[in-house]
């Protein structure tokens, strides 16, 4: 099967109504998504109401998806980000509220894994580093294991027994192989808020059966969402950082 593969979509309906349109014109027959739906962004049930809608869905709960459901504690939370919590918790509908409160905080299939952060500490623990990777690698059974958190598109892949980890960032177009009898965690970047100073929402497609990773880049109108997170009253950063992708 060809999974659409999202994370970090923060509420961001423009970008990730063009993620779901490309990944669809690529042929995705499911969906994979890493978590932090919402916060930060103006849209959330918009965004909901799209994501609850795909077929063969596969999601997992993030820190923000947490704390709109006051789960997490939000005093370490920057103050954009605090305010972006608080004005979701105000116009999240009850049936998109319900489900987010259903999502587990990781998914084992056969072929995948998916956890939000990392797959020891799936909430709050960001997995960006060759270190990180090597702690997390007797948490999770199956791979690929998607994460996000880190709105960076990157991978560590290493094969068994122990050996040399490739490591790096995800360039557009750029086609990962997942041979078997290998742990490799792919995180696809974030949909919504990009932080690789590349501005386009970023996803992937994963194919289970010939066990490939393709990133993709797509282009969005970030002058629109720019203006409904001011027109919501919300911090400014969260709409300038938009166009710089950071």
């Amino acid at each position: 099967m060809l999974w659409g593969v999202v994370s970090d979509i923060h509420s961001n309906h423009e970008a990730f109504s063009g993620v779901v349109e490309r990944l669809k014109a690529q042929g995705a027959e499911g969906w994979i998504c890493c978590g932090d739906i919402v916060g930060y962004g103006s849209e959330p049930n918009p965004v909901l109401d799209v994501l609850r809608g795909l077929p063969n869905m596969r999601a997992v709960r993030g820190n923000h998806d947490l704390a709109v459901l006051g789960r997490m504690d939000i005093s370490w939370f920057n103050e954009a980000a605090r305010a972006a919590v608080e004005f979701t918790q105000s116009t999240i509908s009850a049936e998109n509220m319900a489900w987010l409160k259903e999502l587990p905080p990781r998914i084992e299939e056969p072929t995948f894994t998916v956890v939000h952060g990392s797959p020891r500490n799936p909430a709050e623990e960001y997995l960006v580093t060759v270190q990180q990777f090597h702690d997390n690698c007797t948490y999770f059974k199956t791979s690929p294991c998607f994460v996000g958190h880190s709105h960076l598109p990157m991978a560590f892949l290493m094969k068994e027994p122990v050996s040399y980890v490739d490591h790096g960032p995800l360039a557009p177009g750029q086609v990962i192989p997942i041979p078997k009898a290998t742990r490799i965690v792919v995180n696809p970047g974030s949909v919504g808020q990009p932080r690789d100073h590349e501005p386009r929402a970023s996803c992937g497609l994963y194919d289970d059966e010939k066990r490939t990773f393709t990133l993709h880049r797509v282009k969005y109108d970030v002058e629109a969402v720019q203006a409904k997170i001011r027109a919501a009253g919300l911090p400014e950063f969260l709409a300038m950082r938009l166009a710089y992708g950071q």
